[in-house]
């Protein structure tokens, strides 16, 4: 049972709760120190502790996504609550609370340890999606029934359980530990402590009856399940290429499934079911082709992507390994540029003490001459990374835009066969429509000239011609109005779908040349930050070693490179220039590599 503590009011987690909890768990001394320095960030906390707080409500915990042990233990708390957005969690602690109902564990697939000792549970249920679930503690709750050890034979982790203190133990503790290893064969702990191998051979012989019929029913519902699964598989598949509920007659039962009068006219006898049967026929044939079609015209459209996929990816890889080899090279001349560095100014400190001043300006000189050829060189190196990535994105651009033609090209071939097919079916429902009413009014004057028994409904259908009229063109207007809806959902949703693609593809691309820019960028400054620095230590170097004159006249200046975009700044490809001077080429490297693609997607992807 939980406790109230009367020193606090009952309330509701919040952020001021949290952030004071993970304060108390601070480490001490220096590392304490240092984690105050660095602050909280909420997203990056994976244990949590708020127990003996009168907690009654669960709120506040949704930006805590990297969470992997909370303990609320020892609350208030009335409702499980506030927790699908902690889908890292592996340990969570609820007991000693006022909870009635397992529920709104959805989300917590990873969850391992769940402990709800001492609540108000009557009922094991809503835990379907544990699966990995491995210690489970549920004693001291309320739960009556023997079957819900049953529920848990469902999770193949379970290792440890407790259920001690329900009203479900009423024979002793030993006798529903016995039914505990019988039903709960994979079960290695029971209120911790070890199941031995004696203990479950005796009680799979003492509930060997009942457990050969759990297990025979479990295998058929096993059985069921897969079946579910894999129609829903396929039923995924066909929604893909938009030809769902078409591989079988779900669309010509639409057709009659709320047309009360056509299902009437069904009851005059023999001619008409055997009109019904003919258009099922030809209609179900007609179907079926235009289910072919779909599923054949949904792998060529595969196809294109995965080719269009294959040359793109192909350029990206080509563009990674030049600019990684362009980077390597660039790095390995800033090596040998500042080692030069180095070991001039360990040639000026070693002429520190003499008078050579003529030397020492020598060496002057050959500093600046350094530090100047490596500003060229970081300046090339943006200009030569910049153009490798503008090549990129344009040729990427133009691969999207003829994939983007080569994928509409497909959809408006598939649409326009399609529309063929439906135009077909409404051919069909049309001379059914004609056959049905010559059976109909043939019906009508038999029934004015000899007396046979007739169903109300269909009497009151049969009344005049007039009557007979208003329902066969109400049926006929009925399956027009399905078969077009069908059509319908078909061209709107793939309409929807080549845009909503294509959209994406550029947006991607556009997102992931930004990236490129500011990671250029980035780099590059950080070259230029430690060009400056060691340009700066240089000159207090030379300050100390030289007269005031010689550094005066001859030391070392800063060179200013050519500004860079921030990292921050919204940077795209677009906005770089490449240089047209020979700073852009090295080595004889040309900018833009051609990458030959085989796909139907004509198009060249950049290296």
């Amino acid at each position: 049972m939980s406790i109230i503590y009367e020193d606090l009011e009952p309330g509701v987690i919040d952020t001021v709760m949290i952030m004071k909890a993970l304060e108390n768990e601070r480490p001490t001394g220096e590392a304490g120190r240092l984690a105050a320095e660095e602050g909280i960030i909420l997203q990056e906390v994976t244990s949590l502790r708020l127990q003996f707080l009168n907690i009654l409500k669960i709120d506040h915990l949704w930006m805590m996504t990297s969470l992997v042990e909370l303990q609320l233990g020892n609350n208030i708390i009335e409702k499980i609550e506030g927790l699908n957005s902690l889908v890292n969690l592996k340990e969570l602690d609820l007991s000693f609370n006022s909870i009635k109902v397992i529920e709104n564990l959805e989300k917590l697939v990873k969850l391992e340890v769940l402990t709800l000792f001492e609540n108000r549970i009557s009922k094991l249920e809503n835990m379907e999606n544990l699966v990995n679930l491995m210690i489970f503690s549920i004693g001291n709750n309320q739960i009556k029934s023997r079957n819900d050890v049953i529920y848990l034979r469902q999770f193949p982790c379970l290792r440890s359980l407790n259920m001690a203190g329900n009203p479900c133990v009423e024979n002793g503790d030993k006798d529903f530990q016995e039914y505990i290893c019988a039903f709960l064969p994979k079960l290695t702990y029971y209120e911790y402590h070890i199941i031995s191998a004696e203990e479950r051979a005796t009680a799979e012989i003492s509930y060997r009856t009942i457990l050969k019929r759990l297990e025979e029913t479990e295998e058929k519902e096993r059985q069921s399940r897969m079946e579910a699964e894999a129609r829903a598989k396929e039923m995924a598949f066909h929604a893909e290429a938009f030809v769902e509920n078409l591989d079988r007659d779900q669309l010509f039962n639409a057709m009659f499934e709320n047309d009360a009068n056509g299902k009437t006219l069904l009851t005059m006898g023999e001619a008409a079911m055997d009109v019904y049967n003919k258009f099922h026929d030809e209609t179900m044939k007609v179907i079926h082709q235009l289910f072919k079609l779909g599923l054949e015209q949904h792998e060529i459209r595969q196809e294109e992507i995965r080719q269009y996929f294959k040359c793109v990816d192909a350029a990206k890889e080509e563009n990674k390994i030049s600019s990684q080899q362009y980077i390597e090279s660039f790095l390995k001349r800033k090596d040998e540029v500042f080692l030069d560095i180095h070991n001039i100014l360990q040639a000026v400190d070693k002429l520190a003490d003499t008078e050579e001043t003529s030397d020492k300006g020598e060496y002057i000189s050959r500093l600046q001459i350094l530090f100047d050829q490596f500003n060229d060189e970081r300046q090339a190196a943006w200009y030569k990374l910049m153009a490798k990535e503008l090549t990129l994105y344009e040729q990427l651009e133009e691969t999207n835009g003829n994939f983007g033609q080569n994928i509409n090209d497909l959809v408006s071939t598939f649409t326009e066969e399609a529309q063929s097919f439906f135009a077909q079916i409404r051919n069909l429902e049309a001379s059914y429509n004609e056959e049905m009413s010559e059976v109909a009014n043939a019906y009508l004057t038999n029934l004015n000239i000899t007396t046979v028994p007739v169903s109300p409904e269909l009497k009151q259908i049969m009344v005049n011609k007039e009557s007979l009229n208003g329902a066969t063109t109400q049926s006929h207007d009925f399956r027009l109005h399905t078969i077009d809806n069908r059509e319908t959902q078909l061209l709107t949703r793939i309409h929807e779908w080549v845009k909503e693609y294509c959209d994406e593809i550029t947006i991607g691309e556009t997102r992931n040349s930004r990236k490129k820019v500011i990671e250029i960028n980035h780099f590059l400054d950080i070259q230029r930050e430690e060009s400056e620095d060691l340009q700066a230590s240089s000159l207090i170097a030379m300050t100390s070693l030289l007269p005031a004159e010689t550094v005066e006249s001859s030391g070392p200046q800063t060179a200013v490179p050519q500004d860079t975009k921030e990292e921050g700044e919204d940077a795209t490809t677009t906005d770089t220039e490449p240089p047209e001077s020979s700073a852009t080429e090295e080595e004889g490297e040309d900018t833009a590599d051609t990458v030959p693609c085989e796909s139907s997607t004509e198009s060249t992807a950049a290296s």
